[in-house]
């Protein structure tokens, strides 16, 4: 973690006018996807679904890339595993009972939701898909002038 006050943009720096060339990081420009990809042969069928749901809100907020799309593909394959253990927990219930002495125990099913809504809680807040990391994720958005850089372009054109 890096002690201090955080970053500003580079955009918030030009308007500022503190922006300074010695200063610039070099990010890493990844491709941005606006078409949804084909799902993996290994998702579930459930998991394709909510793979192509995933994609269509990240690409509607400028926010999957070629590089992102790995992370999309196992959070879709999480939530359909959290989907199918508490199927599971519904139908059987919470508790099995094993042996002679009739043993009850907790369903493994109830592990396997919890780590599977644990990694996609995980994976989710990457992309700023909960409350508190939603507030922390820029997408990559277009970068639009507003209508005063406009204008003062085109004046200082024709001077």
């Amino acid at each position: 973690m890096k002690a201090g006050r955080p970053g500003l943009p580079a955009i918030t720096k030009q308007l500022q006018g503190t922006d300074r060339k010695d200063r610039e990081k070099e990010g890493i420009n990844f491709t941005l996807i606006t078409v949804c990809p084909k799902p993996q042969v290994w998702l579930d069928g459930k998991a394709k679904r909510y793979f192509k749901q995933f994609c269509n809100l990240l690409i509607g907020k400028g926010m999957l890339t070629d590089a992102n799309v790995g992370h999309v593909l196992i959070m879709a394959q999480e939530f359909a595993k959290y989907e199918s253990a508490t199927r599971e927990l519904n139908k059987n219930g919470y508790v099995i009972t094993t042996g002679k002495n009739d043993y009850e125990q907790p369903s493994p099913f109830v592990a396997i939701a919890n780590n599977a809504q644990k990694n996609y809680r995980d994976i989710a807040s990457l992309f700023g898909l909960d409350p508190v990391s939603a507030s922390k994720i820029v997408g990559t958005k277009k970068v639009e002038k507003d209508d005063f850089e406009q204008m003062q372009n085109k004046y200082s054109q024709q001077t």
